[in-house]
């Protein structure tokens, strides 16, 4: 029992070092900030895949019910739309629900590290940003 007792404070120290180390270059979870003066908000998750290309999820709050809307994703960290950016890099359109939010999900063909942000915009002919999540901030 006494062998036990030592031995706890260490493992306990591992584990904590364990948490301290490099973020997980795997996936990645980030909040949809507002742009634009909206309301929308919500976060994006990404998962690279083993073989290349990216999971990306969209879970968006804040929606207007009815109203329709896209996601793109860029090499950019601000969300500003780039020459390849409409139609190429859009993955998902849907409408706000009736409690005002929704959820997107598409496998892209981009790897994780080269997505650096990731939109939600108004499904329309200006596409007004709404929101915007950095995926890789300092990056």
């Amino acid at each position: 029992m006494r062998r036990f007792l030592i031995m706890s404070p260490v493992v306990v120290l591992a584990l904590i070092g364990l948490g301290a180390g490099p973020a997980n270059t795997h996936h990645v979870m980030a909040p949809l900030v507002s742009q634009n003066g909206s309301t929308v908000g919500g976060f994006v998750n990404l998962e690279a895949m083993p073989h290349g290309g990216t999971n990306v999820t969209v879970h968006a709050t804040g929606l207007t019910p009815g109203t329709h809307y896209l996601s793109i994703y860029y090499g950019n960290h601000v969300c500003d739309l780039e020459s390849d950016s409409v139609p190429n890099d859009v993955f998902a359109h849907y409408i706000g629900g009736d409690d005002g939010t929704a959820t997107a999900h598409a496998k892209i063909d981009d790897d994780l590290d080269e997505v650096n942000s990731i939109s939600v915009r108004l499904d329309n002919t200006d596409l007004t940003l709404q929101a915007c999540a950095d995926t890789h901030p300092g990056g």
